[in-house]
């Protein structure tokens, strides 16, 4: 898995491609006992209603993970936090992350017209 994997790749709401720089607040709130700590993190998909962040970690073995970034500003003192969910492949999110929230999504906004 690689980068490449993500120039075409076809997001379903409420997920799109990130901008970067969402790594420099997962650095700020990672303590040095969270998972992610001392671990490349790069920033591929951000979650349009909620905080999640979908980081590729080229040198991880699960080699992406959805976070939820606290926007603290600051290392949390909980190595829980920020919450991250770990994925051994991009197939894997998909089925097991994107394509549920998207229902999830669709269920909410349907429900908003009603």
């Amino acid at each position: 898995m690689n980068l490449d994997d993500f120039t075409d790749f076809q997001w379903l709401e409420p997920w799109r491609s990130s901008p970067s720089g969402l790594e420099v607040e997962l650095e700020r709130e990672c303590s040095s006992a969270h998972p992610l700590s001392g671990h490349k993190a790069i920033s591929v998909g951000r979650r349009d209603d909620r905080d999640d962040v979908l980081f590729f970690l080229p040198d991880h073995a699960l080699p992406l993970a959805v976070v939820h970034l606290t926007w603290s500003g600051k290392r949390e003192a909980h190595p829980g936090w920020p919450q991250t969910i770990f994925y051994s492949s991009l197939d894997d999110w998909v089925e097991r992350c994107m394509k549920r929230e998207q229902l999830e999504f669709a269920g909410r906004s349907e429900a908003s017209l009603i």
